[in-house]
């Protein structure tokens, strides 16, 4: 069940309900937090939207260059896990299971 957690931000305090849980409310208000300080505090005066919108758009390009690193990663497990089947005989049609990928990951 989801609970309010209280977070401040930039001096003004959320009510944030997740089911992600208090920590990570917390975590991801921090970094929020940090983020919008980062842009009112580099030498220019600007307005809280203006610094929320900015780190909004920071974020979101971590974001998605995260996700683009992940689908490199995938596809990197998909070529090694298929150069391993056919290498073990297995057939090259087949599509890697989420177990194989996750042997693939641990066993490099």
């Amino acid at each position: 069940m989801a609970k309010a957690v209280e977070v401040v931000i930039m001096g003004q305090t959320f009510s944030v309900t997740s089911d992600d849980g208090e920590e990570h409310v917390r975590q991801v208000a921090m970094q929020v937090d940090r983020t919008m300080r980062d842009f009112a505090g580099g030498g220019k005066v600007v307005s809280s939207f203006t610094a929320a919108v900015l780190a909004a758009l920071n974020i979101a390009s971590e974001c998605q260059k995260l996700r683009q690193d992940v689908a490199q990663i995938d596809a990197t497990i998909d070529r090694l896990t298929q150069r391993l089947g056919d290498a073990s005989g297995e057939s090259a049609s087949a599509e890697p299971s989420g177990d194989a990928k996750e042997s693939a990951i641990r066993n490099g």
